[in-house]
């Protein structure tokens, strides 16, 4: 099964996949986490922490995997009944188009940046055939300011494509708003 879950930063998009996939789990299922982020500064720094003081609060241990990039080489240590969150897609997207330092510029090329889509899309592809359930969490940032610079305008278009991709292919698409969630594709249960 494959959920993607979107919305606006600080919208519960994170709370509410682990709530979903905690709830869902049995004893059978592992939980496992994919975080994306690196701490690049104290804010981020601040951000991991309190993502994995919460984790390690709950009643549910989950297995954390950190994975800046190439998710898809993560498939060969899960195992088929396990519920995979990915925290999350705009992150990965900006470590494979940007941070990299062999990269460097290379974000300005069309080639390059299908070359990322296309990176991420199958490495996606591989988790989820990897797990019983996959679950991607997102940010919807088409609904921010008006991209005022290439780069943006790129990243955002790039997002959106990967969004539609997913979507496409996701059993459940839910987008948060104020922490409710609302299905968009699928039914919640």
């Amino acid at each position: 099964m494959l959920i993607f879950v979107t919305g606006g930063v600080r919208s519960g998009k994170s709370s509410w996949a682990e709530y979903y996939l905690t709830a869902k789990k049995n004893q059978a299922n592992r939980l496992v986490y994919i975080a994306t982020s690196f701490p690049s500064d104290e804010e981020m720094k601040k951000r991991i922490l309190q993502h994995q003081l919460k984790r390690a609060q709950g009643r549910e241990k989950w297995l954390a995997i950190e994975q800046t990039n190439d998710v898809g080489k993560l498939s060969e240590k899960l195992q088929k009944n396990d519920f995979v969150l990915l925290d999350c897609l705009t992150t990965l997207l900006t470590n494979e188009l940007f941070f990299h330092e062999q990269h460097g510029e290379r974000w300005q090329t069309a080639s390059f940046r299908q070359y990322v889509l296309e990176k991420i899309i199958r490495g996606l592809s591989e988790l989820q055939k990897s797990c019983e359930l996959f679950c991607i969490v997102s940010n919807e940032v088409n609904w921010e300011f008006p991209a005022r610079s290439n780069a943006v305008f790129q990243y955002v278009r790039l997002l959106g494509h990967l969004h539609q991709q997913i979507v496409e292919r996701a059993d459940l698409a839910v987008r948060m708003e104020f922490g409710i969630p609302v299905a968009m594709k699928g039914e919640l249960q």
